[in-house]
């Protein structure tokens, strides 16, 4: 057998169809050339977050879905955003010696490992982000939703009452959200979006970042962003939830305008509010008004320079940020603070 260079031979070779996910910037499915085109050095990878690719991979064999595999995993890139190919030829190789192990120990009936706690390149998401990547892998796998799914749809019906929040399962709701276009969800969800207190409606941003939206959600949650943004005492975590929350949505239009209200409104220098922005909409920044905008208000933003850096050391190292984000750092115009804080910045 010829060494293997990639987890695309490595699947291929051994009859596992897969299919790959981002986790960095909310769940997005890559395709098979794309990754595959990532594994050798051809493009960057195109969601890095703190310098690295966070990943999840689905496998199965053909003939058997139902024994499938989940790995949750973290490679670092290069200042091009390209993978460093000697992490992933050292998963690899570590990976083999697993497998290897596991064969020896299922033959003398000893204990088999798990590779991806023991790797270095393995993580766990958070619970919020697992419950979605879940709810999405049931629907890959052509599996049903969880127990949990009657009583979330119930509780977005308002069965229940809807401060009766506590008690319903973060993975009822993700499956909701990954079936947005089965069983009446949508409509479902648009209805109790302007009625869900805040911690439900916590949750159920955190899930809908992961999703791509109706336009008819998107405008209720374009609703609810006006009535928070001009109550008399705004909830900036809130706010920022509901930011990212349409954060996938496919109607560019008005994205461009949520973004242009919120960069022009009265809390455009909460770090809060510009983060969201940042983590989940940053390619709308590549128009030079908005980018413009953008960058003034971190300049200026609640937590000072040192947010100021770190926002802008991940923008800059995003595939496409790079030279409209320069464009505004150095623009001759650019004011007293902004100067500053780019001082500060490359110092």
């Amino acid at each position: 057998m010829p060494a293997l260079k990639t987890l695309h031979d490595f699947f291929i070779g051994n009859d596992i169809r897969y299919r790959v996910y981002d986790m960095g910037r909310g769940i997005r499915k890559l395709g098979a050339e794309q990754f595959e085109d990532f594994e050798t050095g051809k493009t960057p990878w195109p969601y890095p977050l703190q310098q690295q690719a966070w990943l999840a991979i689905i496998g199965w064999r053909t003939e058997n879905r139902e024994d499938h595999f989940i790995w949750f995993l973290k490679f670092p890139l290069d200042e091009q955003g390209l993978l460093i190919q000697a992490t992933r030829d050292d998963f690899i190789a570590r990976m083999l010696q697993t497998v290897g192990h596991n064969l020896h120990a299922s033959q003398q009936g000893g204990k088999l490992e798990d590779g991806m706690q023991q790797s270095p390149y393995g993580f766990k998401p958070r619970e919020s982000t697992m419950a979605a990547f879940h709810a999405i892998a049931a629907q890959t796998m052509a599996q049903a939703p969880s127990r949990f799914y009657a009583h979330a749809k119930d509780y977005l019906d308002g069965v229940p009452g809807y401060d009766q929040w506590a008690f319903v399962g973060i993975q009822g709701l993700a499956d909701v959200v990954a079936r947005l276009e089965k069983d009446g969800n949508s409509e479902r969800l648009r209805h109790a979006i302007p009625q869900l207190p805040k911690p439900a409606m916590l949750a159920i941003c955190g899930l809908l970042e992961n999703a791509v939206l109706p336009t008819a959600i998107t405008e209720t949650l374009q609703h609810r962003m006006l009535e928070e943004s001009t109550a008399a005492k705004p909830d900036i975590d809130l706010l920022a939830a509901l930011i990212r929350a349409f954060a996938q949505t496919p109607a560019q239009g008005l994205r461009q305008q949520l973004v242009s209200n919120i960069l022009g409104g009265a809390h455009a220098r909460q770090i809060e509010i510009l983060a969201a922005v940042a983590a989940r909409h940053w390619e709308v920044l590549q128009q030079a008004e908005l980018a413009q905008q953008f960058v003034e208000h971190l300049a200026v933003n609640t937590l000072g320079q040192a947010a100021f850096n770190q926002v802008m050391s991940d923008l800059l190292y995003l595939p496409g940020m790079r030279a409209p984000l320069l464009c505004q750092l150095r623009n001759p115009e650019r004011t007293n603070a902004l100067s500053q804080a780019v001082s500060g910045l490359f110092g």
